[in-house]
């Protein structure tokens, strides 16, 4: 999971795209996603202009958040001006981090059609094959996530026995164990799952755990990554939860700097915003156990390559 010392300039190239809007539609639906558990609440955001269309996906979890959202998009600013100048625009204007990524990601979508470009095209660089995982909330048994022969990430489970930690080991497929602050026994998993990272332990952290310990719920904002001290042995990016892809790139700048690796995680997008993730994923962290595997909805199966496979097209996700 190397840094990407191309972030800084990737964020700067994105602000500076100049961008026109001429309108903007919410559409807002419920969609079957098994892995959800009841049906997931999502809205595609478009912004219209000079006859092109780009797109964004709010990630809220309840009606009302995105019945909210849709009255906030006939708000956004328009007109002729940058990306980068959009986004503070809105910033001013919508406070919630989720509002404000799904519109900023879709204003992306539509400067970079508009200039018939890409962020790989901007970065000067090729799509990379992304590595991912699959994450499970948690299992007492996890035998059957096992048994898939997915990279995992697996949401700790402080009663599980030496004898499942030894499966997990030999698997050799547990990337990432999600403690969600909560006490799991974070020095016990550190020394049976020692390749694993060790996501949000609760302090304090001994020697075996910092060195291990991935950061996730704290990072909500660019700052937080310089204010991580120590310094993590990886950060988890969320452009939803972080309030937009702009501070995404400059959050993977920030940790370039400290030499802190990045990965990329979701939120549950199920449409365009998973696409935009995976295009996130292969720009930043192409080889890091990013949480973005592809998710089956509506009755239709995701399939789950050794890598995904990102296409460098026009605008920002396919």
């Amino acid at each position: 999971m190397p840094p990407t010392p191309d972030a800084a300039r990737l964020h700067a190239a994105v602000a500076a795209l100049e961008l026109v809007v001429d309108d903007a539609t919410c559409d807002t639906r419920a969609a079957a996603v098994p892995s959800y558990g009841e049906p997931r609440p999502t809205s595609t955001v478009t912004l219209r202009g000079g006859g092109l269309a780009g797109r964004g996906e709010h990630v809220g979890w309840t009606p009302a958040a995105h019945a909210a959202f849709a009255g906030a998009c006939a708000d956004v600013p328009r007109g002729r001006t940058s990306v980068g100048e959009w986004s503070a625009a809105l910033a001013a204007s919508v406070r919630h981090p989720y509002d404000r990524a799904a519109l900023e990601a879709a204003a992306i979508d539509l400067a970079c059609r508009q200039r018939r470009t890409s962020l790989f095209r901007l970065a000067g660089v090729a799509p990379r094959p992304v590595r991912y995982v699959v994450s499970y909330a948690r299992l007492a048994d996890p035998s059957a996530a096992l048994a898939t022969g997915d990279e995992l990430k697996l949401d700790v489970d402080p009663a599980w026995s030496d004898d499942v930690l030894v499966a997990l080991a030999r698997s050799g497929r547990v990337a990432i164990v999600d403690f969600k602050g909560r006490d799991g026994g974070a020095e016990r998993v550190a020394r049976a799952l020692p390749a694993a990272l060790l996501e949000d332990p609760p302090l304090p952290w001994p020697p075996v755990v910092r060195a291990r310990t991935s950061l996730d719920a704290a990072i909500v904002a660019p700052d937080d990554v310089d204010a991580a001290d120590p310094p993590p042995a990886a950060v988890n990016l969320k452009p939803a939860r972080m309030g937009g892809p702009l501070a995404a790139l400059d959050a993977a700048a920030r940790a370039a700097r400290r030499a802190i690796p990045v990965y990329l995680g979701g939120m549950f997008e199920i449409g365009i915003g998973r696409a935009q993730l995976h295009v996130l994923a292969a720009l930043l962290a192409s080889d890091g156990p990013n949480d973005v595997a592809p998710i089956a909805t509506d009755g239709l199966p995701a399939a789950r390559p050794p890598r995904l496979v990102v296409p460098d097209a026009d605008g920002f996700g396919a």
